[in-house]
């Protein structure tokens, strides 16, 4: 009888260590985010993370493809993110004015860092915060005072990259680039 006892402690701790075992291994292969979610925004191909863009330009991503509702979501680019880097930083430093942006310029710094198909686009924001910048770009309050900014609410687009500097004299400068076909540089 002493065994049959034995037996069901046994049995009970067993059932208690499997049950505490799974939540443990649960809890750490469930969903978890990184760098608030940005483990949840899509990568385009051959990127693997996210390091190469700034928190605010993470919350920008967000804000996007939040904005896009219904739409697909927007994918990463880390070239592209480049690519607009390269262009904030010179829209800051003056040395080209953004009325002056000829579309074989575009082409050539999106090049530099991957390859594209189809259509591809740019958008410039002056301000800061994520939701700043999406804001004024539905309202079209790019830098050309036209409607291009709602040129990532363009189904055409599925890729997309993000640069913004805060060394512009007068406000931070935000480059948003985006392709309908985006091969990153290997």
């Amino acid at each position: 009888m002493k065994r049959k006892g034995v037996n069901m402690n046994f049995r009970h701790c067993f059932v208690i260590i499997i049950f505490l075992g799974s939540l443990i291994v649960g809890g750490c292969a469930g969903t978890r985010s990184v760098g608030d979610e940005t483990a949840l925004l899509p990568l385009n191909e051959g990127v693997r993370d996210l390091t190469f863009l700034s928190q605010g330009e993470v919350g920008i991503v967000k804000e996007i493809n939040r904005a896009r509702g219904p739409l697909q979501p927007l994918k990463v680019s880390m070239g592209l993110s480049f690519a607009a880097k390269e262009r904030a930083v010179e829209l800051g430093s003056n040395k080209q004015n953004s009325s002056t942006q000829d579309q074989e310029q575009l082409f050539a710094r999106v090049r530099k860092f991957g390859t594209f198909n189809g259509s591809v686009a740019e958008i410039a924001s002056h301000g800061w915060g994520e939701r700043y910048v999406v804001e004024e770009l539905m309202k079209g309050g790019s830098a050309t005072e036209d409607k291009s900014g709602l040129l990532f609410m363009d189904p055409k687009f599925i890729v997309m990259g993000v640069g913004c500097t805060s060394e512009a004299s007068l406000a931070p400068i935000c480059i948003i680039t985006l392709t309908s076909e985006f091969r990153e540089a290997r």
